[in-house]
């Protein structure tokens, strides 16, 4: 499991909420959940999480409570870990 990259996570809420936003939007079309994964350089969790919450309630469900995420390291994204 990917540990939180030092710094790498601290962002507004501003800027979580459009994150999550902008990731279950790409879920949408059909994106793979890896490949937003990969895109938004967060880890299988936080994109199951954001998607799980979005089916549940959509926008109001998903912004109630960001839950967090973890950014990947180098390392991670190279190796395809989650």
């Amino acid at each position: 499991m990917s540990e939180l990259v030092e710094g790498a996570g601290q962002l507004s809420l501003e800027a979580g909420e459009a994150l999550w936003l902008r990731a279950v939007a790409a879920l949408e079309p059909g994106w793979g959940r890896e490949d937003v994964a990969v895109v938004f350089q967060v880890s299988l969790r936080a994109v199951d999480g954001w998607w799980a919450k979005w089916l549940a309630g959509g926008r109001q469900a998903l912004l109630a409570r960001s839950g967090g995420y973890q950014v990947l390291g180098t390392a991670e994204r190279q190796a395809g870990c989650s």
